[in-house]
């Protein structure tokens, strides 16, 4: 067994790391282990475990911490976050992302996870190209290849939106010590190579999945549209956004809105797997990969949460429902989604979040050891009819705008849009109605960055943020920890937290 000195937190090649692992600075790999030999890459089995493992890697750094709910969530006062329950989270909620808690928050500093699903999408990329195609028994080495550049190009979209600037690494690496140090490139440079691997997976893509039970779980042509369509929003090129989502819009083929009406359906449509998942990260009691402190261990008490009881005090809640927030963006009577996702607790005067409230109890029969079976909704079909209509809005064409934003609010029960609302107005209620439609799930404080609406919904210190020049620019994005420019002088600190650390 070879061990191996990690010093390079930007490079690391891991091989088969599932979601559950743990790993710290002194690594011990065993070749065996590591899809690097060539003794390795022969088969389509070899690819699809290596695949499977680029997957798993990317659950695992979506889920430490409850990080893809506190990066795109908490920020934006989707919870109201009690002092004497999670402290550390309050502080990231009042937009201090700078450590005041370093056990919690350095580790949320820190991009690791999302470099070793890095590491594996490159050694994917690399290798399934030399795998012969006789050696796959169906016709799906393009599918794999195409999964691994929507897997690379993801983590590199969702970490740009944490940290901004930061290394672009492309090449595998079979041998650590061999890794070299790289320094943080420019954002837009990051996001175009992400938007290059894109063009790679919508060419090598099946339109949809090829197993119903896939539904949602492995990446598509509808995948890499919607991922293509965010970037580019997010550079606020709503010329290219527009011509990204316009297919999954008006041809979305085996995608569909699950109706309000059809209430059973549309309450498990969290779980999982549901008719208008376009990409989520599983999360699955059966497939034994339910978590005991996911997000559900978070929002929860009874009666949906049987081992936490909250009395009037309202000590332990974690994470409840923001009422501020709420009610700004639930203001309008029928809205059948809040009847859905919130549960009044008249005992403590609060509301819960249930949207994530598929738990299963390892010990059914006095309902302990709860496991929270609800994947994380990364892309649906709702988020990119609204994410189409903003880039209609935003490229002249607020009538055809209109319509997209009234097929959610209708679905919702709550009516087309106010006729009078016209021009900013109307592009405020249309992002109000993504702060409703998409209600935790990672997307509100991306969105109100994404449109300059942030500082004029929740909080002031992230004012011109993302504007050069400004004296908060930056602010917006996390820090990086002390632990990784040990080693590396090419690293550096991004400009806003240089001195503020």
């Amino acid at each position: 067994m070879k061990r191996i000195q990690y010093i390079l937190p930007a490079l690391l090649t891991i091989g088969f790391l599932f979601a559950g692992s743990s790993c710290k600075k002194i690594l011990e790999l065993e070749s065996k282990n590591v899809p690097s030999s060539n003794k390795f890459w022969k088969t389509d089995k070899d690819a699809l475990a290596g695949l499977l493992g680029g997957y798993s890697l990317l659950r695992d750094a979506l889920t430490d911490e409850n990080r893809y709910y506190v990066y795109g969530d908490v920020p934006a006062n989707t919870f109201e976050i009690t002092y004497n329950s999670d402290y550390s989270i309050h502080q990231i909620r009042d937009g201090s992302f700078d450590g005041v808690y370093y056990g919690y928050l350095e580790n949320l500093q820190d991009w690791t996870k999302f470099y070793k699903a890095i590491a594996q999408a490159n050694l994917l990329i690399e290798k399934i190209p030399g795998i012969p195609d006789a050696a796959f028994e169906r016709n799906v080495k393009n599918q794999y290849l195409g999964e691994s550049y929507f897997l690379r190009a993801y983590n590199y979209f969702f970490i740009s939106r944490v940290w901004g600037d930061v290394p672009l690494v492309l090449e595998a690496v079979e041998d650590v010590s061999e890794a070299k140090n790289y320094g943080r490139e420019k954002q837009d440079v990051v996001l175009k190579q992400a938007l290059a691997d894109l063009d790679q997976a919508v060419a090598m893509l099946p339109q949809a999945p090829l197993s119903i039970s896939d539904r949602g779980l492995r990446a598509t042509k509808a995948s890499a549209l919607a991922l293509k369509a965010h970037i580019h929003a997010w550079m606020k090129d709503y010329v290219k956004c527009e011509e990204a989502t316009r297919d999954l819009v008006t041809n979305p083929g085996s995608y569909g809105l699950t109706f309000i009406t059809d209430s059973a359906s549309y309450a498990k449509m969290s779980i999982g797997k549901s008719t208008e998942a376009i990409f989520e990260i599983n999360i699955n009691y059966d497939q034994n990969e339910a978590s005991w402190n996911g997000v559900g261990e978070k929002t929860l008490w009874t009666p949906f949460l049987a081992t936490r009881i909250i009395d009037k005090n309202k000590d332990g809640v974690p994470w409840r429902v923001h009422q501020g927030t709420m009610s700004n963006l639930f203001w309008e009577a029928g809205d059948k989604r809040s009847s859905h996702w919130f549960y009044y607790d008249s005992q403590a005067d609060i509301y819960m979040l249930t949207k994530y409230s598929n738990v299963i109890y390892k010990n059914s029969a006095e309902t302990k050891d709860p496991r929270y079976s609800n994947n994380i909704l990364i892309f649906r079909l709702s988020d990119i009819i609204l994410l189409r209509a903003e880039a209609l809005y935003k490229t002249g064409k607020e009538g055809d705008a209109r319509t997209l934003l009234n097929i959610t609010r209708n679905r919702a029960g709550i009516g087309d849009v106010d006729p009078a609302l016209t021009g900013v107005d109307f592009f405020y209620e249309l992002i109000w109605e993504r702060g409703r439609e998409l209600y935790a799930e990672g997307h509100f404080y991306w969105d109100l960055m994404r449109t300059d609406i942030a500082t004029e919904y929740f909080n002031p210190v992230f004012k011109e943020a993302m504007h050069p020049g400004s004296s908060t620019y930056g602010r917006n994005y996390w820090p990086i920890p002390r632990k990784l420019f040990k080693d590396n002088l090419l690293m550096k600190q991004t400009a806003y937290w240089n001195g503020r650390l």
